[in-house]
């Protein structure tokens, strides 16, 4: 006798995994960036100067993904967006936990928006604290030469990054 049972749920297609955040390439996020930052001023696109770090601040078994942004500028002069990306979010939906460098907005003007923005240098973590290092010019500097040096610690309090106040120091210019 054979059971109605035999081939019971055979006929059910497995459902395709949904892809997250986490496993997004450096190009995929700066896509996704196209969104989260205007970089109409210049105009040419956004890229990731830094490789973006995957790492779980939160502690809640998936990977967060640190990314910093630029508008891509022809020369050595920008500034950084950096975000926090909840890493089990979906890749086409990625979701922002946190802004950690905010990029100026450009519609006061390149000119202005350089000088009052941070240009990240280095992001790095240990345990749930992520350390900014940036760049940072003041009015009087030239566009190539920031006299700042910026460093800022994040850590995580229930599952968000919370600010700690930033240090900034003086470090030579270029002429120096």
């Amino acid at each position: 006798m054979v059971s109605a049972a035999v081939g019971a749920g055979c006929d059910q297609t497995p459902q395709p995994r949904v892809r997250v955040v986490a496993e997004l390439s450096a190009e995929e996020l700066n896509e996704a960036a196209a969104s989260l930052i205007d970089c109409s001023v210049p105009g040419l696109g956004v890229e990731s100067p830094l490789a973006p770090l995957r790492t779980d601040i939160t502690g809640d078994g998936t990977p967060e993904v640190i990314a910093s942004f630029e508008c891509v500028t022809g020369d050595s002069s920008s500034f950084s967006h950096v975000v926090a990306y909840d890493g089990g979010s979906a890749a086409d939906a990625p979701r922002v936990i946190s802004t950690l460098v905010r990029m100026p907005g450009t519609a006061i003007g390149y000119e202005e928006a350089i000088r009052t923005g941070a240009k990240v240098r280095r992001i790095t973590s240990k345990g749930s604290v992520i350390t900014v290092v940036a760049s940072k010019w003041r009015y009087e500097d030239a566009k190539a030469c920031p006299t700042l040096k910026y460093v800022q610690l994040f850590t995580v309090r229930h599952k968000a990054l919370m600010a700690q106040e930033p240090t900034e120091l003086n470090v030579a210019g270029c002429g120096s």
